[in-house]
């Protein structure tokens, strides 16, 4: 029963590095200006610290 669970978690595993990597792969996904300019931020506020 075991070997049975651990193929399906590994069934599912590939398949959404699958399904990740298409989308992102085909260069449609374009994050939204506001994620950016929120990471970008986050980025140089811990920079500017150290």
């Amino acid at each position: 029963m075991q070997n049975i669970a651990f193929g399906i978690l590994v069934a599912i595993l590939i398949f959404l590095f699958t399904f990740t990597f298409a989308v992102l792969g085909k260069g449609e996904y374009e994050p939204s200006p506001e994620e950016e300019g929120g990471h970008a931020e986050t980025a140089i506020a811990l920079v500017v610290p150290s």
